[in-house]
């Protein structure tokens, strides 16, 4: 190294790494982008981690059971 401290060395070849942004990662049921690591790994909101899981409710016509 230098002792001059104005002046930055090269680093060493095959040693510089590129730094790049993390990628977004959204969660799961609002689609909004998820900033804390916990969050991150279960891809649910804070909001959302608390919410029931939604259930799907089919309206199907049936026959009237006799004696209703």
């Amino acid at each position: 190294m230098s002792t001059d401290l104005k002046t930055v060395e090269p680093p060493l070849p095959g040693t510089a790494v590129e730094r790049r942004p993390a990628p977004v990662v959204r969660c799961r049921r609002c689609h909004r982008p998820l900033h804390s690591p916990e969050s991150r790994w279960e891809k649910l909101g804070r909001h959302c981690a608390d919410a029931p899981e939604r259930t799907r409710v089919y309206v199907i016509d049936q026959d009237r059971l006799p004696g209703t």
